[in-house]
């Protein structure tokens, strides 16, 4: 598939509470290449957030490195890794904006600066189209469903054209309908723009809809395997103490 477009080697990330060593992340390696959609499953608390942060340079290492296009984030100044993240790099957390804002203003908070309010207004319209939101524009975060804020979140995260899109649990208290129009949508993203797309999710039937799926236990991510003795729908994750 070439030279990937997101590349964590050897990370290792832990947090001190009080004279206890918690690890989160222990060694772990994940490519995600141009048009591919990345899913990484994992109870609440497994670390996926974390894994997010560092991906996107926004956490220190203990050990290890992270790579966007084949460049080292702990290298960068932070005006090169600012640059990096408003140009390239979509991020998508879980809450929305922290004021009055209406959506339209939202989607386009990230274009502001550089494109001024008509241009930056006239891409957030494109991108709440993109995804169905076109009749959320004048609407504000508190006024929305889980299903709309979902959406919207999307679209602030593909405003700005990125490469990459880092996406924190999409899906989280999603019907099924709902969880399905998530993710159909993010599929029809990658396959058509070529983004690349790393999600982290909360259950295992949103993540096999991804091209590449992976489960967080432990600090460590573990690669399924079809396990075709226990009637072909079972997949097991070797190290982990569990199946889906």
């Amino acid at each position: 598939m070439g030279v990937a477009l997101l590349s964590l080697q050897g990370v290792s990330k832990s947090y001190w509470r009080g004279p206890h060593e918690l690890m989160v992340l222990a060694d772990l390696s994940l490519e995600v290449h141009a048009g591919e959609l990345v899913a990484v499953w994992g109870r609440r608390g497994a670390g996926k957030t974390t894994l997010l942060r560092i991906a996107a340079g926004l956490e220190t290492l203990d050990a290890g490195v992270v790579r966007f296009e084949g460049e080292d984030l702990a290298m960068l100044s932070e005006r090169a890794h600012a640059r990096l993240m408003r140009e390239r790099v979509g991020w998508v957390g879980r809450g929305g904006p922290r004021s009055e804002l209406t959506m339209i203003d939202y989607v386009a908070l990230p274009l502001l600066i550089e494109h001024g309010r008509r241009r930056a207004h006239a891409r957030a319209s494109e991108a709440l189209r993109r995804v169905g939101m076109s009749d959320c524009a004048g609407q504000r975060w508190g006024g929305l469903s889980d299903g709309e804020r979902a959406l919207v979140g999307i679209a602030h995260g593909i405003v700005r054209r990125p490469r990459l899109m880092l996406i924190d649990d999409p899906t989280a208290n999603l019907g099924v309908i709902e969880r399905e129009e998530v993710v159909q949508l993010l599929r029809a993203l990658v396959e058509e723009t070529s983004l690349a797309v790393l999600m982290t999710v909360p259950d295992m039937p949103t993540a096999m809809r991804s091209q590449q799926l992976t489960a967080l236990s432990g600090g460590r991510l573990l690669v399924p395997t079809p396990a075709p003795d226990r009637g072909g729908n079972v997949i097991d994750f070797p190290g982990a103490e569990r199946s889906a």
